[in-house]
């Protein structure tokens, strides 16, 4: 096991990719761990608690049959993450995740990784790109199992190990290699004694020394090198970053010592060197202290003043004389307050199963639909009238609307005014 000082999540190629201040946000929130080997980090059917960022281990993809046997789907080191069901919406796995060669790694809960991915920055657009590399390691193997001898498919998976460890030794055994390219013990002993023989690798007691490696690549079919050239092409790829606007997840309480202590560690300050040093040191920890209780004063007055507002301004909403409707860009009815529920003789608990345009008059919906698309593609105030279909509370309402949109084009937000009692009520068409 490293000493804590010479890991570094830069090490791991995602974390290493991002820039500074994503890096930053992250960097509290990632805890160094040891994984041993034969570890499991998840069974199937798990749900994700944490993601992995290997550093100096390896970590295997295994599916198991019910019979018992077991096929390695892939293997991930410093060049990715663990926990790609996360990265692409799912919650839970479907095989087995084992490291395969022991080492360091740090994980970060899921609900921070989600937060982050979220975001739809450089975090997601490097785990989309490695589960695309991933996809491919998976596709080859099942390639090179079906078609290739036993001894190119030892040499792909010596090679592509060794791709992710700092030295030219593998502590595995033939056994375990035998269960995971899904082939006889035998014929892994037969293929090993071979590349042996062959000067190419050194086997003793569990442990393989990669002697020549231009001589393995020599004998390995061409899997590896699609494998190995795809993670290289996606890693290179630029990213086209956006952000999303949801709030970040508060670290958990009971670890802000912890991390505070290790980011004193990082950057260590003088020691104080006189009895007065001292005195002085505490007397500004205590002025510290103190304005930390007023600035939590503050701010939990704060808290109180705007759930005060909040409230008053869901008051204002609902009883509002008019209606307020937020749609999607579908039309869809996502927010509505009371007297918008009550123009549509609806409830306000049924905002998310209708469309706004379902309750129109037959003729005019057509034209309210492209309605909304104006409102979206526009960043001013756009009007209409249009005519609401007789229902078993009233008959046909003329109605006007007013509409913006949100600062991202993504909400269309109205309001709607009964115009019935106007004489020649326009109407939209």
């Amino acid at each position: 096991m490293l000493p804590e000082t010479e890991c570094s999540p830069r090490q791991n190629r995602i974390l290493g990719g991002l820039p500074a201040n994503d890096y930053a946000r992250l960097q509290d929130d990632l805890e160094l761990i040891h994984l041993a080997l034969g570890q499991a980090l998840y069974e199937s059917g798990d749900a994700h608690g944490y993601i992995y960022f290997p550093v100096n281990c390896i970590v295997s993809l295994i599916f198991n049959t019910n019979k018992g046997s077991t096929a390695e789907l892939a293997v991930t080191g410093h060049d990715g993450l663990v926990g790609i069901p996360l990265v692409l919406g799912g919650n839970t796995t479907t095989h087995q995740v084992i490291v395969q060669s022991a080492g360091e790694a740090y994980r970060l809960k899921a609900e921070i990784a989600r937060w982050e991915l979220e975001q739809g920055g450089e975090f997601l657009h490097l785990a989309l790109r490695y589960t695309q590399a991933l996809m491919t390691q998976m596709a080859q193997s099942i390639v090179c199992n079906r078609h290739h001898s036993v001894d190119q498919q030892l040499c792909r998976w010596l090679l592509l190990s060794a791709d992710l460890l700092p030295g030219r030794q593998l502590n595995m055994t033939q056994e375990l290699i035998a269960n995971m390219l899904g082939v006889r013990r035998e014929a892994v002993t037969e293929a090993a004694g071979k590349l042996q023989a062959a000067g190419l690798i050194e086997y003793r007691r569990g442990r393989i020394t990669l002697l020549d490696r231009p001589g393995l690549e020599a004998r390995v079919c061409e899997c590896y090198a699609v494998v190995k050239s795809e993670y290289e092409r996606i890693f290179q790829i630029k990213s086209g970053l956006r952000s999303a606007s949801r709030l970040r997840p508060n670290p958990d309480p009971a670890s802000m010592r912890h991390r505070a202590e290790a980011r004193l560690l990082q950057s260590p300050h003088a020691e104080p060197g006189t009895a007065w040093d001292s005195a002085q040191l505490v007397h500004e920890l205590q002025i510290h202290q103190i304005e930390l209780e007023m600035s939590n004063e503050a701010l939990q007055q704060a808290y109180e003043e705007a759930d005060s507002l909040r409230e008053r301004y869901a008051d204002i909403y609902d009883f509002a004389p008019v209606g307020y409707f937020t749609l999607d860009p579908l039309g869809v009815i996502i927010d509505m307050n009371l007297a918008g529920a009550v123009l549509l003789g609806t409830k306000g608990s049924e905002k998310n199963r209708h469309r706004f345009a379902a309750f129109l008059a037959p003729d005019c919906v057509a034209a309210f639909d492209h309605f909304v698309d104006e409102v979206l593609g526009t960043q001013q105030k756009v009007r209409c009238e249009s005519v609401l279909a007789a229902n078993a509370y009233r008959g046909a309402t003329h109605i006007r609307i007013e509409a913006v949109p949100d600062a991202e084009a993504r909400e269309c937000r109205m309001v709607v005014f009964d115009t019935s009692g106007d004489s020649m009520a326009p109407r939209l068409q």
